[in-house]
């Protein structure tokens, strides 16, 4: 169960415009976070290990919510 009070839309393209907003933040957030998380790593241990580590992961997280949204949009309706 959704913690929204909106009712889910039955609409397929209200559907993909929410799906859309969903994956787009978290992209956002996974790119963000990576990095972020692993400046703060690498400087607080003082490794670049960690550092490179939280980057890529982080980056290729977003690259795969980035890669669901574009599925999304490019999406076409059986006609």
């Amino acid at each position: 169960m959704s913690s929204s009070l909106q009712p889910r839309p039955t609409n397929p393209i209200a559907q993909r415009k929410q799906a859309v907003r969903k994956h787009a933040r978290a992209a956002v957030t996974w790119t963000g976070g990576g990095v972020a998380s692993g400046v703060v790593l690498g400087l607080l241990a003082g490794s670049w290990t960690l550092l490179v580590l939280c980057v890529v992961v982080g980056v290729a997280m977003g690259g795969v919510n980035w890669a669901k949204v574009r599925r999304i949009v490019n999406h076409r309706d059986q006609a």
